[in-house]
């Protein structure tokens, strides 16, 4: 366990970003510093202490901490200066001051995690390869940049200097930030806007999992009432959104293949007969599982006009897909991967997880050995994030030894097979709880990316989601703000509560003459 103690909450998640960046997983406690309450033995780590002043500000590193005290400015003045005596159980270790008024956060902030990150880094001894950056879109630095008529290697001396990235993560994203430019240019910010429509059921449910699934073998006799509450849901935007421009479809979940085929051709003419998909950039179902994935199905997708699917394995070791809970082996993937071959689809993209439990350097060469054999037109790759809803999270006991810290080399295996098979990275987010704080990345031949992807990630255009667990995301491009209309998770609600989320969209798209 970790403390962590301030004078002021104004920098709180900054701090917490930065702990958990280097200490993925370990509890960090901001009140209770007491290593004897209850009769437990609570022994902290260290407390990392930032004391705030207007003109400086001092970050400690204390240890041999046991004392409980108050996050304010009189108690953390006392404790530094008991930390110092020489009868003190507790000591200072290190510390780093940073000049500059706290509270003008536009200026102070950055100054903060770089200092953090130093003071952290040197406790740990270790740096990260993204260095003190923690948000989620590291893309953005390279895109102001960019748009300020820097070259690429300007932007990329910019991420070393300011935030100590290493060289590769900084052309990274800056690569990025120059193919998600192309991709978007076409886009008109304020007139289109992309469909997201979910379908939350699963064969099984992942080890890793935390988004809205439910078993398709309980949930069967449920999919049809679902499917057709989302068909009114559709109507509902199309006629909403009648003045808005369709820039693209994304059928994702869960798991969209593991409808029925009669389900999913009910699903795709409605889509079909409401939006013109001719005139859309991209249309994709997202058919995930390979054991969903059958020859009727795949005709039905092509019969309306989906052009981009995904064939996910997140690994090609069958010991590890029975570890995290996929009820498929790795020949299935080949086979699924053959039959959307020959029914005619030539955008596939396949997903990837690196980290996964007992998985190491040699898996992961073992997987891309069999990917590249495939040449699949986009591959993804996902690193390990334990995040909190995951059965995973609850079996850190059992599985934590096993999650591999060689991620950030199995991430730079995937980029040289990318490369190797021409494509180029063209999105790239980050998630909370991912350790070493790395990324995840798409990589496409040219042609071939998912413009959804890059649009809802930046929260360029509207996002409008129909279904169980579907977020809509509105964009205000002059407030800078986001909106969200969040529909209800479980199934069973999503079919109660139907008039409830259609009002909840219609209070949400005010702007619209509904």
């Amino acid at each position: 366990m970790i403390g962590l103690l301030q004078n002021s909450q104004m920098y709180n998640n900054d701090l917490r970003a930065m702990l958990m960046a280097f200490y993925p997983g370990v509890k960090i406690s901001e009140k209770d510093f007491d290593r004897t309450k209850d009769g437990v033995d609570k022994v902290l780590d260290f407390i990392l202490v930032a004391h705030y002043k207007d003109s400086q500000t001092t970050l400690y590193i204390v240890k041999d901490c046991e004392i409980k005290k108050d996050n304010d400015e009189a108690s953390i003045e006392k404790y530094i200066n008991e930390c110092s005596t020489s009868n003190s159980t507790a000591s200072i270790e290190d510390s780093i001051i940073i000049q500059g008024e706290y509270q003008d956060k536009e200026i102070f902030r950055n100054k903060l995690k770089l200092a953090s990150y130093e003071l952290i880094s040197k406790k740990a001894s270790k740096k990260l390869p993204w260095g003190c950056l923690t948000g989620v879109r590291p893309t953005k630095i390279a895109m102001k940049q960019l748009n300020e008529n820097k070259t690429f290697e300007e932007a990329v001396d910019n991420y070393i200097k300011v935030y100590d990235t290493s060289m590769r993560k900084a052309k990274l994203a800056t690569t990025v930030a120059v193919n998600e430019s192309r991709l978007v240019s076409a886009i008109d910010f304020e007139k289109d806007y992309c469909l997201y429509i979910g379908i939350p059921f699963c064969p099984s449910r992942c080890l890793y999992c935390s988004f809205t699934s439910y078993p398709i073998g309980t949930y069967k006799d449920k999919a049809d009432a679902y499917i057709e509450k989302l068909c009114e849901e559709l109507k509902f935007i199309k006629e909403a959104y009648k003045t808005q421009k369709l820039a693209a479809i994304y059928v994702g979940g869960g798991t969209p293949t593991a409808i029925s085929a009669e389900q999913l051709e009910m699903l795709l003419k409605q889509i079909c007969d409401l939006f013109d998909v001719s005139k859309i950039l991209e249309f994709t179902v997202e058919s995930g599982r390979p054991d969903s994935i059958t020859m009727d199905k795949l005709k039905v997708m092509k019969k309306y006009n989906v052009g981009r699917i995904s064939i996910n394995p997140q690994t090609m070791n069958d010991e590890t897909l029975k570890v995290i809970g996929r009820a498929h082996n790795s020949e299935q993937t080949r086979q699924a991967f053959a039959m959307a071959r020959e029914a005619g689809f030539d955008n596939i993209n396949m997903d990837l997880i690196a980290g996964l439990p007992g998985e190491n350097i040699d898996s992961m060469k073992y997987t891309l050995s069999e990917i590249e054999k495939l040449s699949p037109e986009s591959i993804t790759v996902h690193s390990l994030a334990i995040k909190r809803a995951a059965n995973l999270k609850q079996q850190m006991g059992e599985y934590g030894s096993e999650i591999n810290q060689d991620m950030d080399a199995m991430l730079d295996m995937v980029s040289d097979l990318a490369s190797k098979l021409s494509m180029e990275p063209y999105y790239l987010y980050r998630q909370k709880n991912i350790g070493g704080n790395l990324e995840n990345v798409g990589y496409a031949k040219n042609g071939k990316e998912c413009l959804y992807n890059i649009l809802i990630m930046e929260e360029m255009t509207d996002i409008v989601a129909a279904g169980a667990g579907a977020s809509t995301k509105l964009t205000f491009h002059k407030e800078n703000r986001v909106e969200r209309i969040e529909n209800c998770k479980s199934v069973d609600d999503y079919i109660g509560r139907f008039e409830e989320m259609l009002e909840r969209k219609k209070n949400g798209f005010k702007n619209f003459d509904i």
